[in-house]
């Protein structure tokens, strides 16, 4: 395995967790792209684990959609088809608009103005047109968001779920004019969890997360339908 993120230096994490965290970043980054062969030696050796703990965190992988294990090839990255964005989306939009809504309900000033500052970061990632930048950025703005919804459960299920969706983000970002638009929706969440409006709150989270869909499916279909020729 070419690419590794998270190595074995942290003894205190659990073996499998420590595996399992590494590989699902390196995919979720594009570091390790759909159909890459993972291959179980060399698992163990990049996380100091054994076979048994190398199995255990693949099928946990396989388990979360990350990782496709294909009889006499072993695990392979999981690709994401045009029906699984669909769905990625469908579920997205309605965890991220109720972490909108509850963030406004219960959300602290502390907690919100780490939100307006993650979006302001956001803001001067747009315009600088870094993508890694970009992507950071917006990982902090949700890393602030779900902090302020103050519910473990949701946000350790969004966690998981963004993870595949970051592998999507290129083909929204790609999309003419999207960066505006983006950074514009993310405003809005920001003004109407401030402003402790729940529904408008829910509302800004829905629609940023339909237009995302709307900017990156019909790319994601042209790319499939051409890759079938």
């Amino acid at each position: 395995m070419p690419v590794t993120v998270d190595g074995p230096g942290n003894a205190a994490a659990p073996a499998r967790t420590r595996l399992v965290s590494g590989v699902r970043d390196a995919i979720s980054r594009g570091l390790l792209e759909p159909g890459s062969r993972l291959n179980e030696r060399e698992l163990c050796e990049t996380y100091d684990v054994s076979r048994t703990v190398a199995r255990e965190g693949l099928r946990q992988l396989e388990g979360e959609g990350f990782v496709t294990i294909e009889a006499n090839r072993g695990a392979v990255v999981a690709a994401i088809s045009y029906t699984d964005a669909e769905h990625l989306f469908e579920l997205r939009g309605a965890l991220e608009s109720l972490a909108c809504s509850l963030f406004a309900r219960r959300g602290t000033v502390s907690q919100k103005r780490a939100l307006a500052a993650a979006t302001a970061r956001t803001a001067d990632a747009m315009a600088s047109g870094d993508i890694s930048a970009i992507l950071t950025a917006k990982d902090d703005f949700y890393d602030a968001l779900l902090a302020g919804a103050g519910n473990s459960e949701l946000s350790s299920t969004l966690r998981l779920l963004h993870a595949r969706i970051r592998l999507l983000r290129r083909y929204s970002l790609s999309a003419e004019n999207r960066h505006p638009k983006s950074l514009a929706e993310i405003a809005a969440i920001c003004d109407a969890v401030i402003a402790g409006d729940i529904e408008g709150a829910r509302r800004a989270g829905e629609f940023h997360v339909a237009q995302s869909a709307r900017a990156a499916l019909p790319r994601i279909f042209n790319e499939l339908c051409l890759d079938e020729r």
